[in-house]
């Protein structure tokens, strides 16, 4: 119950396939779309799309703190309050509070998932903007008689494209021990 969901999606993986899958994991289309797309937007919209998710992301604790905010509001009218709650019969200040309690887990369950999601797009933004900067640097320093550099294509060009196999990869950390 306390494990997160990649580790629960990893124990429900292990146990569909005990080993690897020969081939692409169908529960795994909707972040491969993202990388995909991501893939195709050119290294400008990449950055602008990257800006955009820090953006987002800076901006996440708005939740917590208009939840928080409720309680110290309640202390400034304070008095107008324990009237009213002297004047309720006990099963209605506990509704209250049941009510209360709920939309600060609810609050505080779509903040996790925001900030979830959001970390999900800076990663695969920031994947792509490797691999391609990766990709001009290998092509830069292949100086090969024949191997002519491709030029750039235009953004319109590159939507329509089909990206490379090695951008939408994964790249793994290495492996723990000596290197």
């Amino acid at each position: 119950m306390l494990r997160g969901d990649v580790d629960r999606f990893y124990r429900a993986l292990r146990q569909e396939y005990p080993d690897p899958p020969p081939g692409p994991v169908q529960r795994l289309d909707h972040v491969r779309e993202i990388a995909t797309y991501y893939a195709r937007l050119t290294q400008e919209e990449r950055h602008l799309m990257l800006a955009w998710a820090k953006k987002e992301e800076s901006g996440i604790g708005m939740i917590p703190l208009a939840l928080s905010a409720i309680p110290f509001f309640g202390l400034i009218v304070s008095s107008r309050l324990q009237e009213l709650f002297n004047q309720l019969p006990i099963w209605q200040i506990f509704l209250f509070w049941l009510l209360f309690a709920t939309f600060v887990l609810l609050g505080f369950y779509i903040h996790q998932r925001q900030k979830a999601y959001t970390a999900l797009h800076i990663a695969l933004l920031e994947q792509a903007i490797k691999a391609e900067e990766n990709r001009m640097r290998h092509q830069a320093t292949s100086g090969f008689p024949g191997s002519e550099a491709r030029p750039e294509p235009r953004p319109e060009e590159a939507r329509d494209q089909e990206p490379p196999a090695q951008e939408s990869t994964i790249a793994l950390p290495p492996a723990p021990g000596p290197h």
